[in-house]
């Protein structure tokens, strides 16, 4: 800034920082009560509560969850073909998406139990304990991609299935591109 002879902004006042870091953690403006309660509070600590209250709200989880959902291809629908056939089950993997953010679930725990909760839960699934529902529950995960095999069940498919269920994967945890690999072998 300095060498191009440029000053920083000023520092915000604070009911544009209120603002502020409620859209970006929550997506949402901070309620009437809210902000004069913020206003209010003149303690040195005032700015990292409201942080931590934000943080803590649900709200939070349904912000930032919308990020690996899209990454993930969430959709209420199979995405396939003139049917559409809907995915009545497809908001359970939503909410363990918000949840597990909500509860800060440590980022190799998330990812295993989508790509593996099936086999963290020992068969036969029965009488089965809400941390095992929620394993079984995160695999909804390798469903997202568009599956046709409700609407056209044949070899194709499936294999299309596949690949985008692949490709999927590969752009959410690897950051890049693998469809590449579908036609270019070894």
């Amino acid at each position: 800034l300095e060498r191009e002879r440029l000053k920083p902004a000023p520092e915000a006042d604070r009911e544009r920082l209120i603002r502020r870091v409620s859209f970006d953690l929550t997506g949402l403006p901070p309620s009437p009560e809210e902000m004069a309660a913020y206003l209010a509070d003149t303690g040195a600590d005032a700015d990292g509560k409201v942080v931590e209250r934000l943080l803590a709200s649900p709200h939070y989880g349904e912000r930032w969850g919308r990020h690996w959902l899209d990454a993930a291809g969430y959709a209420d629908s199979e995405g396939f073909g003139e049917k559409d056939l809907e995915r009545k089950w497809a908001w359970k993997y939503r909410d363990y998406v918000i949840n597990a953010l909500n509860k800060d679930k440590p980022f190799d725990q998330f990812v295993q139990e989508q790509l593996a909760g099936d086999e963290m839960v020992p068969q036969p699934y029965k009488n089965l304990s809400a941390d095992a529902i929620e394993k079984l529950t995160a695999t909804g995960f390798l469903r997202m991609a568009p599956n046709g095999t409700g609407e056209m069940n044949d070899a194709a498919t499936q294999n299309a299935n596949i690949a985008d269920t692949i490709k999927m994967v590969g752009t959410s945890l690897y950051g890049l591109t693998i469809g590449c690999a579908q036609c270019h072998k070894p």
